[in-house]
């Protein structure tokens, strides 16, 4: 069985609720239950010190910034690497109205190179 949840800790109660579940079922028809795990897909989360870095930065040197209202999945590589230390995954992007990177009508804008440049340099200097 896959289950899935925005937050670790939303999947860590679904995930005890259907052990909990499934070991009452399997007591009430004289069945056996065993619980395997593999965290294929950790969560990609921020910690707080370090998007409010990333906030002081990009305000700093003017970048507008636009806050997601949902957690997204968006890099398994990185939530194995804030598994292990502290991080923050942002995005340098075209604008909201911009087609979308998975599509035909994307092209990147070599003028965001300069952008991250100058975020990367001033997260460096704090």
């Amino acid at each position: 069985m896959t289950i899935r949840a925005l937050y670790e800790e939303e999947l860590d109660r679904l995930q005890k609720n259907l052990e909990n579940y499934a070991k009452v079922q399997a007591e009430e028809h004289g069945l056996k239950v065993s619980f395997e795990y593999n965290d294929e897909f950790p969560e990609t989360a921020n910690h707080k010190e370090n998007a409010d870095k990333v906030r002081f930065v990009a305000k700093a040197i003017g970048m507008k910034l636009v806050e997601l209202h949902e957690a997204i999945r968006g890099s398994e590589d990185f939530g194995y690497y804030t598994k292990l230390t502290k991080g923050a995954f942002f995005f340098i992007g075209n604008g909201e109205d911009y087609p979308h990177i998975h599509t035909d009508e994307y092209d990147f804008r070599d003028e965001l190179i300069k952008t991250g440049v100058e975020l990367f340099k001033g997260l460096v200097k704090l």
